[in-house]
């Protein structure tokens, strides 16, 4: 029933042996152009011939495995079909070979480019990793500087604020002991003047006492002369 595929997968071999009759180009053969994307293209041409030729070899031998049962010389008829499918798979292996080559080179140019960029940017790198690590020095020592400045500020705070507290207890304790000497004195001169009222009092008694004692001496002894004179004027009276 496929017998009539056989022109068909025959005239696409003859194409395909036309193409590469002259080999696969060997990298050593044909130097990489200056296009790595044409390269790459090429490759991928490359690959898609290598599985074009291979899937023609394997539907030609199939087309030409069934006609050879109907040759006399079934086994020779097969044994060439056999020899030419495996012809074209070696191209087309030597084709996929050429394009991984092709890839090969295409990843080792970007990796020289990497490389040589490197080596090329590596002094300015050094430079500028110098003075990244210089400035990373530098504010690790300014945040180290600013928290010793704050740690300082803030152990100065403590030490002013526990001197303004003892300062303030002194004062208290100076308002206090005087507030203290105020009030005894205030309480002496209290207990003084009272002393001095209660003295005063005793004086202004005693002068007081004197006084009515005086008052009632010469009471009496006005009483006592004014008895004296009657008793004298009764015999005057008689003569």
């Amino acid at each position: 029933m496929r017998l009539h595929r056989l022109p068909l997968a025959a005239s696409l071999c003859s194409l395909l042996f036309v193409t590469l009759a002259a080999g696969p180009v060997g990298a050593e053969d044909a130097p990489l152009p200056s296009d790595p994307a044409t390269e790459l293209a090429r490759a991928e041409k490359l690959k898609s011939e290598a599985a074009g030729l291979r899937g023609a070899a394997e539907e030609r031998f199939r087309d030409e495995e069934i006609a050879c049962y109907q040759r006399f010389l079934v086994n020779r008829c097969i044994e060439q079909a056999r020899a030419r499918r495996v012809a074209d798979v070696r191209k087309a292996r030597e084709m996929d070979n050429e394009a991984g080559r092709i890839e090969l080179a295409e990843k080792n140019r970007r990796f020289n480019e990497r490389q040589a960029e490197e080596a090329r940017e590596a002094p300015t790198k050094a430079v500028e990793r110098a003075e990244q690590e210089a400035r990373n020095r530098a504010e690790s020592e300014a945040r180290l500087r600013q928290f010793s400045e704050k740690d300082a500020a803030r152990v100065k705070r403590e030490q002013d604020g526990q001197s303004q507290a003892l300062q303030a207890a002194a004062d208290r304790n100076r308002k206090d002991a005087a507030d203290a000497r105020r009030r005894a004195a205030e309480a002496r001169a209290a207990t003084d003047r009272a002393d001095k009222a209660a003295s005063d009092r005793a004086d202004y008694e005693a002068r007081a006492r004197k006084a009515a004692e005086k008052k009632a001496e010469k009471a009496r002894k006005a009483a006592s002369g004014s008895k004296s004179s009657g008793a004298d004027a009764t015999p005057l009276l008689g003569k």
